[in-house]
């Protein structure tokens, strides 16, 4: 039976910031990792945070994440530079490459880094707000090993493939959309097998090709928009290992595990592009606009990231939820 309970943030954080110390990491490296897992629980999206930590830590102590390793660039081109991960920890790969994109866009409006060999940077998200909290448009997105069929297929050939496109707001509220090219991210798919609540929409085909909503019965994920997720899910793989000189999904596959795959961060300072308030009302002016439109029954009207930043507030203020085994699981480490 699934038992969930909430947790005070900053308790979460001290739990992580300890477990992450006694497995060898040190100074900033090791706020850095535990803000990140526990943010990514605060706002919602526990597949990344604390479900996901344990394994985390796993994979360190097992040596298929390099504690030591870290991120550095290997070639500069004006504007977009590259860099290898050396499979280090793709979190902090990951805040080092977006942050290094907001570099060069001050510099020259648009920054890019493109990053190979690293590891899983968890929720995508957090690389998008890093580049919007700096008031920056950011997006970033990354290859993975095959988890969905092409359009058409039975087999698997494509990475989900997650894409972020972060937009800033004055309050921080940011517009936020972090997807994967999968109907529901594999960690999502993890949650609702776990607890047995239906998908709102089919997430993907059972064993006799029929579109479900039983996460538990899903075969085959479902790329998004069918052929349109598919064909999305393959031209992000390809220029992600392209501009970054990296692993494909096809490639990444051959492994024993998830391991090398390919990024691109892109950050966009719109300082240099025009009035701050005037960007600021031209954004909440569409926000707005949207937000007027007749609902559907039961049905509100929002835009993307709006959600997980009120389940952030309600968090701090009444506690993280968590489920009380993997709860467990790190207090044990």
């Amino acid at each position: 039976m699934r038992r969930v309970k909430t947790i005070p943030y900053e308790g979460m954080f001290s739990q992580f910031h300890r477990v992450l110390t006694a497995t060898g990491f040190d100074g900033d490296d090791t706020d850095t990792l535990a803000r990140v897992f526990a943010d990514n629980s605060r706002d919602g999206v526990p597949s990344h945070g604390l479900n996901r930590f344990p394994g985390f830590i796993r994979d360190v102590q097992s040596g298929r994440v390099d504690l030591a390793a870290r991120a550095a660039p290997v070639a500069a081109l004006g504007a977009m530079e590259q860099w290898d991960g050396h499979r280090g920890p793709g979190v902090l790969n990951g805040m080092a490459s977006m942050g290094r994109a907001i570099e060069l866009a001050r510099q020259y409006t648009v920054g890019a880094v493109a990053l190979r060999n690293t590891s899983h940077w968890m929720r995508a998200g957090a690389y998008g707000m890093l580049a919007a909290d700096a008031g920056c448009i950011g997006i970033c997105w990354t290859n993975t090993s095959r988890l969905m069929p092409p359009y058409g297929g039975l087999d698997k050939r494509l990475g989900n493939n997650p894409l972020v496109m972060a937009i800033p707001r004055p309050d921080g509220d940011h517009v936020l959309l972090d997807m994967a090219m999968t109907q529901f991210s594999g960690g999502r798919m993890g949650i609702h097998a776990r607890t047995g609540e239906p998908f709102p929409v089919p997430g993907g085909y059972d064993r006799d090709g029929q579109l479900t909503t039983d996460a538990g019965a899903i075969e085959r994920a479902l790329p998004i928009g069918h052929w349109k997720g598919s064909g999305l899910a393959l031209c992000l793989d390809l220029v992600a290992a392209l501009l970054s000189g990296g692993q494909t999904t096809t490639q990444i596959s051959r492994q024993d595990n998830e391991a090398g795959v390919s990024q691109v961060y892109l950050a966009f300072d719109l300082s240099r592009l025009g009035e701050a308030e005037s960007i600021a009302a031209s954004v909440q002016d569409t926000l707005t606009e949207l937000a007027s439109g007749e609902a559907l029954p039961g049905k509100q009207v929002t835009w993307p990231g709006q959600r997980s930043a009120g389940k952030g507030r309600a968090a701090l203020r009444d506690g993280v939820p968590v489920e009380w085994e993997f709860w467990e699981e790190v207090l044990a480490l």
